[in-house]
């Protein structure tokens, strides 16, 4: 399943459920069926997300000669939290909360 994150800030951000409860788990929000990030909490989130990438330096991902599918499919957090980080940045310049669940 797909967890779809709203706001009237921009335009919405879907995640598979895994990658949706990563990343509510980094930024310290329960995973459930819906939810709230407040504007206000939008900065905090910003700076959690923007640490677990940077904790993971130049993760890389499952050895492309032993795991050849694997490899192909690796996503690395950066690349996935990135259109998160940017609807997160516009939530908080807009004064906007962000809603899934909805």
């Amino acid at each position: 399943m797909a967890i779809t994150f709203k706001t009237r800030a921009s335009g919405d951000v879907t995640m598979l459920d895994a990658n949706a409860k990563q990343v509510l788990q980094i930024i310290g929000k329960e995973f459930g069926a819906r939810g709230v990030i407040t504007a206000a909490e939008a900065p905090q989130a910003i700076a959690l997300l923007k640490a677990a990438i940077a904790a993971q330096g130049g993760e890389r991902g499952p050895d492309e000669e032993a795991e050849p599918v694997a490899a192909r499919n690796h996503v690395p957090l950066k690349t996935r939290v990135w259109p998160f980080i940017e609807m997160l940045e516009r939530a908080e310049a807009g004064s906007k909360d962000i809603l899934w669940g909805v």
